[in-house]
């Protein structure tokens, strides 16, 4: 059991999102086959008619730059590719599953969502960058990383808003004081919500050590990657300085996993890195947009 009794007790109780890990789980095990058909992810995701509708949507928008109309989902995989359409459904869902909740004046969102899939964005160009492989996953767990706070903020909205508050009022880190007033993280909150959902060991691992990789039990460099991306978003967000970014990112714990996994990374040119996430992060924001008006 990752949380307390009491919180796994209320996760086993969660219902009103149970369509999201039936699709997700879906999309993932069939990208994870070594002989995987576009018809076969086009039959899973016409299932699912608003999921549709909105990879259209997403297909159709400036952000990709086609200039023919993209009138079905198989066309949508030839252009985008497998991984990219297989990671917009899992973010549609995701999306559409938290987008209707009651307003939290203590917790921003749009900024979440826009962070979320920006960190997701960052986490597989760093993994080229790097040449690693992690068959997608890296984009999907950048994602997710901190859906726990999504569901404290839906299922323990008055404890959620106590930790925003004693957070922002201690200037303490989210995690320190989730620990403290929760005696649990978003972190283990977040695994233990898809260890429900059945999503695979990987992600949950992930989730449950994207704080901490280096002490992550198996999948230290995924783990590591989401880290390091989910710093380099919030470095970024607030404007990256680059002698202090390189400074910061060397002297992680979790420096040394990705170093051993991949020993160019001494040679990672930071400067133009993070100059190339403008790009990047356009993307992301531009998909976050169509995510909060494609609702429905």
């Amino acid at each position: 059991m990752i949380v307390p009794p009491e919180y796994q007790t209320k996760i086993e109780t969660i219902d009103s999102i149970a369509t999201l890990p039936t699709i997700a789980t879906e999309i993932l095990k069939i990208m994870r086959g070594n002989n995987t058909s576009m018809r076969e992810i086009a039959m899973l995701i016409e299932k699912d008619i608003s999921v549709t509708a909105k990879i259209l949507k997403v297909a159709n928008s400036p952000l990709w730059g086609y200039a023919s109309k993209v009138d079905s989902v198989q066309r949508a995989l030839v252009l985008l590719g497998l991984k990219q359409v297989s990671n917009i459904v899992i973010a549609v869902s995701l999306y559409s599953t938290f987008a209707s909740l009651r307003p939290n004046p203590y917790f921003d969102r749009e900024q979440f969502w826009l962070h979320s899939v920006s960190t997701g964005q960052i986490a597989r160009k760093l993994t080229r960058a790097l040449d690693l492989n992690f068959q997608g996953e890296e984009f999907v767990a950048g994602l997710i990383h901190d859906i726990g706070k999504m569901a404290l903020d839906q299922f323990w909205p008055d404890q959620f808003q106590e930790v925003t508050r004693f957070s922002q009022s201690n200037n303490i880190p989210m995690i320190e004081a989730e620990r403290q007033l929760l005696n649990c993280t978003h972190a283990e909150i977040g695994a233990a919500l898809l260890e429900y959902w059945n999503f695979p060991e990987t992600i949950v691992t992930v989730l449950q050590y994207h704080h901490f990789p280096h002490l992550a039990p198996t999948q230290k460099e995924l783990t590591a990657i989401v880290y390091f991306s989910n710093l380099l978003c919030g470095l970024w967000e607030c404007g990256f300085d680059s002698e202090y970014g390189s400074r910061c990112l060397e002297e992680e714990p979790a420096w040394s996993v990705l170093q051993e996994a991949a020993p160019q990374i001494k040679q990672l040119d930071l400067d133009r890195f993070t100059f190339e996430l403008d790009t990047e992060l356009e993307k992301a924001v531009g998909i976050s947009r169509l995510m909060s008006v494609t609702q429905g």
